[in-house]
């Protein structure tokens, strides 16, 4: 049997750092102003490290083709995530002004903070550097084609031109950056690594505290009245990586990767999706619900999935 404990406890923190920013709030410490700010400083600054950093770790050659086949199916569940964005926007009926909000909760999932752990914990610390490869993989689609959809998709002043100056971002060129220090084989100093780092890790607990934000500031009768969510996490957060084992099940024949890329379409809606939606002129309201409501359901539908096609 798996042991989920250091999953389940994982999750646990992205909780209980949302409640912490929703005491804040309550408090007076936290506003829509400061959140405003911090968005600002998590995406320009935060993140962009954090990507980088997760390239230190990483050796192109000692990995071989599993490399190659993790980059790849990064690639390949953006656009799974993508279609099943799509597809739930239309099953749900949701309204126009949302259909973008589904399609980028369904693209914008936790798989650094809340993935990677997880995914340690089902198989061991030595597959934290095949996750990392995957979410590159991914991050590549996402700061570009995801961002350019999520810009297109404003109903002011969206189209190809926001789409295409969104592709020109601090996550895009981190992303770049970091692919780059990996297959060359470029080793940054250990105090350029470290302050990377540190400054990396404020992202995740920064990130769910703006979630908290949003949350103290919608009525929680709304949040759990949201009715379309549920269908959608079922469907996106359980279905679809079900569907995925079975389908690649004869087709990849290495078993950690292709778990790794179940549990990584498993993960809920990313702490970072309602910046990002707010940021570009969309419901950050919605999507907080969305962040939320799937990381309380990860609880149960992570362990379910293990036990159906993992253990």
């Amino acid at each position: 049997m798996v042991d989920l404990s250091a999953a389940i406890s994982q999750m646990a923190v992205l909780l209980i750092v949302v409640v912490v920013g929703i005491v804040a709030t309550k408090l007076g410490y936290l506003d829509e102003g400061v959140r405003a700010k911090l968005s600002q400083v998590i995406n320009n600054i935060t993140l962009p490290c954090m990507i980088v950093s997760s390239a230190g770790a990483l050796d192109a050659s000692a990995l071989g083709g599993q490399i190659a086949l993790s980059i790849g199916l990064g690639f390949a569940a953006f656009l799974v995530m993508l279609a099943a964005g799509v597809l739930c926007g239309i099953v749900l009926r949701a309204p126009k002004a949302q259909r973008t909000v589904y399609l980028f909760m369904s693209i914008c999932s936790n798989l650094g903070f809340l993935g990677i752990p997880v995914i340690a914990a089902l198989y061991g610390n030595e597959t934290v550097l095949f996750s990392s490869v995957f979410i590159m993989g991914h991050s590549i689609l996402f700061y570009s084609v995801g961002f350019g959809l999520l810009a297109g998709g404003q109903e002011q002043g969206g189209g190809l031109r926001n789409a295409l100056r969104s592709v020109v971002n601090p996550s895009m060129a981190a992303s770049a950056i970091a692919l780059v220090l990996v297959f060359a084989h470029i080793q940054l100093p250990g105090f350029a690594e470290d302050s990377l780092n540190m400054l990396g890790g404020l992202t995740a607990p920064l990130a769910m505290m703006m979630v908290g934000v949003i949350v103290a500031n919608s009525r929680l009768a709304d949040v759990v009245s949201e009715w379309r969510i549920y269908p959608f996490i079922a469907l996106r957060h359980f279905l679809l990586p079900l569907g995925v084992h079975y389908a690649l099940a004869p087709f990849v024949s290495d078993t950690v990767i292709l778990g790794i890329a179940v549990v990584m379409l498993a993960m809920p809606v990313g702490s970072l999706a309602p910046m990002f939606a707010g940021m570009h002129g969309h419901d950050a309201k919605l999507t907080a619900k969305g962040t939320i409501l799937s990381t309380i359901a990860s609880f149960a539908l992570i362990p379910i999935l293990v036990a159906l096609v993992l253990s």
